[in-house]
């Protein structure tokens, strides 16, 4: 079965990286499980890791704006698994 391709933080204007906090410049809390308690922020090491960053908020957010295509998974992160 064909994965369905889905909206990523890597693709939205909207998506900022502040000290270790990725956020969403529109105010959507973008915590990666339902009731993570915080303030709505993901942890920059999961950008660091190149891990998927396509949350639920995300999908039929209407103020997503795609800033071009997917970036493919072996161009994610920094940081070499180990």
């Amino acid at each position: 079965m064909k994965e369905v391709n889905k909206r990523t933080l890597y693709e939205c204007a909207h998506a900022c990286v502040k000290g270790e906090s990725i956020f969403c410049a529109k105010g959507y809390p973008l915590n990666p499980k339902p009731g993570n308690p915080g303030n709505g922020h993901v942890d920059v090491s999961r950008l660091a890791r190149g891990k998927r960053l396509a949350f639920k908020c995300c999908q039929d957010c209407l103020d997503f704006d795609c800033m071009g295509p997917p970036v493919p998974p072996e161009e994610r992160g920094w940081l070499k698994e180990e």
